[in-house]
């Protein structure tokens, strides 16, 4: 529900809008996905490690603390783009302002969705996502009816985040709690070997893969880049399933660090087991579409979008093996380990790609990504097997 959310307004305002505009929300959005990944790591990932199994009463005041540094998070980076779009003027700048007055809404809402996976509670997440596409719904069929071009990409950001301020107010009696953004710095500091070793996980990863991409923009033709972006496109669902089993698994995975260590390096291989079937049957489904199909979700980049997809494929294996060890991993507090694993593959993840550019244009560039994922792959199951007879019960 909630990656359909997203898409939907990326969707909705490609087909509204000319290729500039869109360009201009695309800057914006982009900046989204990175804070909310940042907000996950800096402010809710505690909730399941730490607190899948506390009582009702303290969970409430974790999720407070939570859940008010991710209004603290969304709150500083809104005010700097709203600064940075109003000294920009023009489409882009109208797109970050807009970003920035809804963004404390986006990460209030999102950390109640990941307080209902650690408490259990996966359901109230649903519902909460179901209020936020009802209310883009609703918005949307407003402006519709009130413009001939059913309103801009501006305009429909702020319909997206005021719908999710109102799913946010809902996560608010679901928990029966309000943000408490005074306890940021505490719940940040409190939790530093979870949230400093997250964070700075996220941020050497994110710095990598956008440089990698940056130079790859910068290197290579307009038809390349394109190519990749629509291979982008068409496996991002694949994504969004990894990050919500890893979502899912975590607490879970916490609530059952005294089960054998069979049975729990079992589920972790089922969790990536679902990754890499999933994703991989949903990458091969369209290579089986017809040409006109094809052309028609990413018009000219199709032909060549199709002739890495079947790379792509293999790449994404990768990273899906590597979802149900490392959201082992997280439930037993080994965030130290996990950004050393990622650690030591972060200059690999900048330095395959860009090599495999020169080596072998756009398939070289997925060739590259393939050997660095694929890589990673052992030390997750080495550590996986490791720390779970270790965390054994004696």
């Amino acid at each position: 529900m909630s990656s359909g959310t997203n898409a939907a307004i990326n969707f909705i305002i490609a087909r509204r809008v000319d290729s500039s505009e869109f360009g201009a929300f695309a800057i914006a959005y982009t900046i989204f996905a990175m804070v909310v990944g940042l907000s996950r790591a800096a402010g809710t990932a505690p909730l399941g490690i730490s607190y899948a199994d506390v009582p009702a009463s303290t969970f409430r005041s974790a999720v407070r603390a939570a859940a008010g540094t991710a209004l603290v998070l969304g709150a500083a980076v809104g005010v700097v783009l709203v600064l940075v779009g109003a000294a920009l003027h023009g489409t882009v700048g109208l797109n970050l302002v807009a970003m920035g007055v809804v963004m404390p809404a986006l990460l209030v809402q999102d950390a109640w969705r990941y307080a209902s996976f650690a408490q259990g509670r996966p359901l109230l997440a649903v519902g909460n996502d179901l209020v936020w596409a009802a209310g883009l719904a609703v918005g949307v069929g407003l402006l519709a009816a009130g413009s001939a071009t059913g309103g801009g990409a501006v305009a429909l950001v702020l319909v997206w985040g005021a719908a999710a301020a109102l799913a946010a107010l809902v996560g608010v009696a679901q928990h029966h709690a309000w943000p408490d953004p005074k306890r940021a710095l505490a719940w940040f500091t409190g939790h530093r070997e979870t949230t400093g070793f997250m964070t700075a996980e996220f941020i050497s990863l994110q710095g990598a893969q956008q440089t990698s991409t940056l130079i790859i923009g910068a290197v290579g033709s307009t038809s390349l880049v394109g190519a990749l972006r629509g291979l982008q496109t068409l496996l991002a669902p694949t994504t969004n399933l990894a990050v919500a089993l890893m979502s899912f698994a975590i607490p879970e995975f916490s609530r059952r660090k005294h089960m054998p260590p069979s049975r729990v390096i079992r589920g972790a291989y089922l969790v990536s087991g679902l990754v890499v079937v999933s994703s991989t049957l949903w990458g091969l489904a369209f290579m089986l579409l017809p040409t006109d199909f094809g052309a028609a979700l990413l018009g000219d980049t199709w032909n060549e979008t199709r002739d890495l997809l079947l790379l792509a494929v293999v790449a994404q294996v990768g990273p899906g093996l590597a979802v149900g060890p490392a959201a082992v991993l997280y439930a037993f507090g080994k965030t130290r380990l996990t950004f050393w694993i990622n650690l030591f593959f972060v200059p690999f993840l900048l330095a395959c790609p860009v090599t495999g550019l020169f080596v072998g244009g756009a398939k070289g560039v997925v060739v590259g990504n393939i050997i660095v994922f694929w890589a990673t792959i052992p030390p997750w199951l080495y550590h996986l097997h490791c720390q779970v007879r270790t965390a054994a019960p004696r």
